[in-house]
């Protein structure tokens, strides 16, 4: 779906992402990038950024990352998601028991994910979408808490809020509002309607 003479770059190691987009038809080149993501957020704290602004600004540094070291004629996309319990971010745990103090502070709360995607071409940025799905969670046991730890193990280390809705995650939750596609990482129907604008994929 994607023109022969459009090089279509994912600024991003996710596999989740990849796989949303290539379901969709497009073809990409992978690459991923390395941003400090903990010191960009304390500078986006300090100057009073939201944290959808944040996410955005996040999805901007990896776009430039990438942009840097590739053609001014790339398109490129990017993303970011942070979750946001009443104001308060989360990152990726970085252990199992950090996982377990996850989700024990989202049990029976609603959060929201903050999901940005930028387009850029080269270094300049034409296109960008924040979307803010909502999803809580029930009121699950210490015994099932125990068990979906066991068997989703190290694979959670590389989920904001410690859970995979592909897979065993999905039973964390009791209600869920907003774009699916959000909830994975990336908003589609957004980003296909401004890869059409550009003439990147057919009308």
């Amino acid at each position: 779906m994607t023109t022969l003479s459009t090089s279509l770059i994912l600024a991003s190691g996710s596999l989740a992402r990849r796989v949303l987009l290539e379901e969709s038809g497009l073809t990409l080149h992978l690459r991923p990038v390395d941003v400090n993501e903990e010191d960009l957020r304390k500078t986006c704290e300090a100057e009073g950024k939201s944290l959808g602004q944040t996410a955005i600004i996040l999805a901007d540094a990896k776009a430039l990352k990438a942009a840097d070291a590739g053609l001014e004629t790339d398109f490129i996309i990017a993303a970011d998601q942070i979750l946001d319990l009443d104001g308060i971010a989360f990152a990726k745990p970085k252990t199992l028991e950090e996982a377990k103090h996850h989700l024990r502070a989202l049990r029976g709360r609603t959060h929201r994910l903050q999901t940005a995607v930028v387009l850029y071409r080269g270094m300049q940025k034409i296109w960008a979408n924040l979307a803010v799905p909502e999803l809580t969670m029930r009121e699950f046991s210490e015994v099932f808490l125990e068990t979906y730890l066991e068997q989703e193990g190290e694979a959670l280390l590389g989920c904001v809020g410690a859970y995979r809705l592909e897979g065993l995650g999905v039973q964390l939750f009791s209600r869920i509002v907003g774009d699916h596609d959000a909830v994975l990482g990336l908003q589609r129907l957004p980003l296909l309607q401004a890869l059409r604008a550009q003439k990147i994929i057919l009308t």
